[in-house]
Order: C-alpha cells, then structure tokens, then sequence
C-alpha cells in the first residue's frame, strides 16, 4: 500500500474513533443533564424525517443505531480531511488535531446541519450546549490525530508468533 493510501486509512480510522469519543463525552453530558440531544441525533432525526423511514420512527434502538453509523461515517471522512490536510509530517501533533476538531465545529455546527435545518446554529443555543458541542469537535480533532500519527508509527504491527504476542506488552 502506498504511503498516501496509507495515511488516508489510518485518518478515516482516527476519526471514526475520535467520533466514538465525542459520543462519550455527549453522553456523560445528556446524564448531567446539559444537552437534551447529541447533535448525531438530531441529524439522525432530521434524515429519517426527510427520507420517511417509517420503521425506524417508532424504535429508540434504531434511531440510536443509525444516529452512531452516520455519526461514525462523519467523523471518518472527517478523519480523511485531516488526512489529506496532515500529509503525512511526522509527530501528529495532538493540539493541531484539536484545532482541527475546532475547524470541523465551524464547518459542521455554525454551516452545514443549521443551513439544513438540522439544528439551531450556535447563536440561538444556550453555552452549555455550545461548550459540549466545541469540546466534543475538539476532542474529535486530537483523537483523531493522536491515533492516526500512532497507527502510523507502528510499522512492526504485523503477524507475529505466538511466543512473540504472548511475551508482549499488552494493554
């Protein structure tokens, strides 16, 4: 695989991950009660209101499914921006990716999804929806770079032997 090819992998890779995480920490605000809805599922909501998907109007495990596939997709061809944007210059810095991650809250938050009517845009939301919607991007944008840069760095990450996965560090 070339080293471009590569590079774009392990970006997508980052930033479905760095996705995942921004669920965590949207969850954790929903419990606090900060937030009534991530913004993957608002999306999610307006999707399947514009596509009539009938069956999964009814069913929270749908909505929570498909919210967290589009949320995932996102957050990888996000991943391939950073990618393409990062061209491969060693060390990932971490605090890049969370300015990058702040770069994605622009586009996605005050651009995209309110000029679809997804969401409300930041200015009509109160701060606490809007410091969980940018630490969330944030968090996005240094996960993303900090497992890009790492998948990156593991060029012994091949198959090995028993003996030599039994004897190796593991965590």
């Amino acid at each position: 695989m070339s080293n471009g090819a590569r590079r774009f992998v392990y970006g997508a890779l980052g930033g479905a991950i760095g996705a995942a995480c921004m669920t965590v920490l949207r969850m954790a605000a929903h419990r606090r009660g900060v937030i009534d809805k991530t913004v993957s599922q608002a999306a999610e909501e307006w999707l399947v209101e514009r596509l009539d998907l009938q069956s999964a109007r009814q069913e929270p495990a749908l909505h929570h499914l498909l919210d967290q596939l589009l949320h995932l997709g996102y957050g990888a061809t996000l991943g391939l921006g950073y990618a393409a944007l990062h061209r491969g210059r060693p060390g990932g810095r971490i605090s890049l990716g969370a300015l990058y991650g702040v770069g994605t809250w622009f586009f996605g938050s005050w651009g995209l999804l309110p000029a679809l009517g997804a969401k409300r845009p930041p200015w009509r939301k109160g701060l606490g929806s809007n410091a969980v919607d940018l630490g969330a991007h944030a968090l996005f944008g240094a996960v993303t770079a900090l497992v890009s840069s790492e998948m990156a760095a593991q060029t012994n990450h091949r198959r090995t032997s028993d003996e030599a996965r039994y004897r190796s560090r593991t965590g």
